[in-house]
């Protein structure tokens, strides 16, 4: 539920459309002032360690602003289908919007996504594994579409789960339903770092640099293999924690902002 105030009166707002045979909805903010030729479009994705928390546009105001048509969506949590179901969604929904491009009014070769915590692994995962087909997830519709991106932006995201820094609480790793000492190999699939090849659109990390959640040494191990690949990405490390969405949220949307900028219209 949105506040009674949202959206701004420069912004307009679809609720609940549904993209998914599995019932799954997304949220569209855009400007209220039509432009006369497509735009680029933007997908958010929450966080949530995977299993809370849902769709919710509000991120989005700073980049429906400058123009994008922007979405948020949900994807079926941990607790309601255990991994590849969320990579699955977020691909039926790039895959959505290709096939309603032309009555969106976005190009849809420019379309990028971004995400926090749970909401960037799962944006890097889906800027990395484009035709991995165990990845795909055909069954939520449009599998006649690309599911590609063409530029991810991520916040303080897991990138490799497996790598030794980054030690999940005790217990069931959500994703999974068990430790990821006992999914070694799922960890490994499910890994934005396991995809990175030549063809990886650009990527920009933003992280703190005292998170105690996600290490930022799972940002820089990815920027560092992508620039081995000859990739573009960018990296910027805030002095704070896990929070810094809402802790450093000017500095956050600028990188964000100029990165989209650079990447979907420069």
């Amino acid at each position: 539920m949105y506040p009674q105030d949202f959206p701004p009166e420069d912004l307009q707002l679809e609720v609940d459309i549904v993209f998914s045979r599995h019932d799954l909805k997304l949220d569209i903010l855009r400007s209220k002032c039509r432009l006369d030729y497509p735009v680029p479009a933007i997908i958010h994705l929450h966080g949530g360690a995977w299993i809370m928390f849902g769709k919710w546009a509000v991120d989005n105001v700073f980049l429906a602003r400058e123009g994008y048509l922007t979405v948020s969506i949900d994807y079926r949590l941990a607790g309601e289908a255990l991994f590849p179901a969320q990579i699955h969604d977020v691909k039926t929904a790039v895959r959505w919007l290709r096939k309603h491009a032309t009555q969106l009014g976005i190009d849809a070769a420019r379309t990028g996504v971004w995400g926090i915590s749970a909401g960037a692994h799962l944006a890097g995962l889906l800027g990395t594994s484009a035709g991995v087909s165990e990845l795909e997830g055909s069954d939520g519709g449009w599998a006649e579409e690309d599911s590609s991106v063409q530029a991810v932006g991520s916040v303080c995201g897991p990138m490799e789960l497996a790598e030794p820094s980054w030690k999940h609480e005790e217990g069931p790793f959500p994703l999974f339903g068990k430790p990821i000492d006992e999914a070694v190999d799922q960890a490994v699939l499910a890994s934005p770092i396991t995809y990175i090849s030549p063809r990886t659109p650009p990527f920009a990390f933003i992280h703190g640099r005292q998170d105690k959640v996600v290490p930022v040494l799972q940002s820089q191990l990815m920027h560092q293999r992508l620039l081995k690949a000859g990739g573009l990405t960018e990296l910027h490390i805030l002095e704070g924690g896990h929070e810094i969405n809402m802790t450093h949220t000017a500095e956050m949307q600028r990188h964000l902002s100029n990165f989209f900028k650079n990447s979907l219209r420069g």
